[in-house]
């Protein structure tokens, strides 16, 4: 029934991964800590999202991507991964993941209320998410929400949105997996549940995009700006329970 039910979520992460571009990690991370290890359950939450995201890849989702930004923003991730594994990941988790969700939550409830704001649509608030996304990850494997949520209130197309959380959690994903190999962080156990559950993710990827050819760009939005709001009240609630 366990294993059943775990199977389900995973399903159910990589669906909204695949219509909307994020949330794979976060669901997927809760799911697994329930029957694994913290440490393990990040080690297969942070492989398994990064084959949803080549999955991704070769499913069209790069087809609406500015490059010149994707590059950009990946790089300010790549940079911010690397500082989350040598000195966030030191640091207390629990203040940063209520920084995290509160900035979400007061960010998608902006989206939904439309409000816009001219410094969210710059350059400099595109490198700060961007940064601290990649930073969250590198120390804890979650963060994607932050960037998705700058992403919606910036005002980008749902197309344009999943092409750069593509690119931003492909070059994140891959360098953090990089350093905790290098750093010997990785443990050993997280290999067979990764292999057992990709197919589960392949699936869930598969549906997920179809669901996202069914959406209109507001559908989409609205969407999105609900799912950060239940993940990030979620995640707040689960985090304050654990004082």
């Amino acid at each position: 029934m366990i294993l059943a039910a775990l199977a389900v979520t995973v399903f159910l992460a990589a669906a909204i991964r695949g219509a909307t571009g994020f949330g794979f990690s976060l669901i997927a991370a809760l799911a697994l800590s329930t029957s694994y290890s913290a440490a393990s359950a990040s080690g297969i939450v942070l492989m398994l999202d990064l084959a949803a995201t080549g999955l991704l890849m070769r499913g069209g989702a790069l087809s609406g991507l500015d490059w010149r930004e994707a590059v950009r923003l990946g790089l300010f991730a790549l940079v911010g991964a690397l500082a989350g594994v040598l000195v966030l990941s030191a640091l207390p988790e629990r203040p940063a993941l209520i920084g995290l969700n509160l900035a979400v939550l007061v960010s998608a409830l902006a989206a939904l209320l439309k409000v816009r704001s001219r410094f969210l649509e710059g350059a400099a608030a595109a490198a700060i998410a961007a940064f601290l996304t990649g930073a969250m990850i590198g120390a804890f494997s979650v963060g994607g929400t932050l960037i998705v949520a700058w992403l919606i209130a910036s005002g980008r197309s749902p197309a344009r949105s999943i092409g750069l959380l593509t690119v931003v959690f492909a070059f994140t994903d891959t360098a953090t997996l990089a350093f905790r190999l290098a750093f010997g962080v990785l443990l050993a156990d997280t290999l067979m549940p990764t292999l057992v559950l990709l197919p589960i993710v392949a699936l869930g990827i598969y549906a997920g995009r179809h669901l996202f050819g069914w959406l209109t760009p507001e559908g989409w939005k609205r969407l999105v700006a609900f799912i950060l709001v239940a993940l990030a009240v979620g995640s707040l609630v689960r985090t304050l329970s654990l004082a």
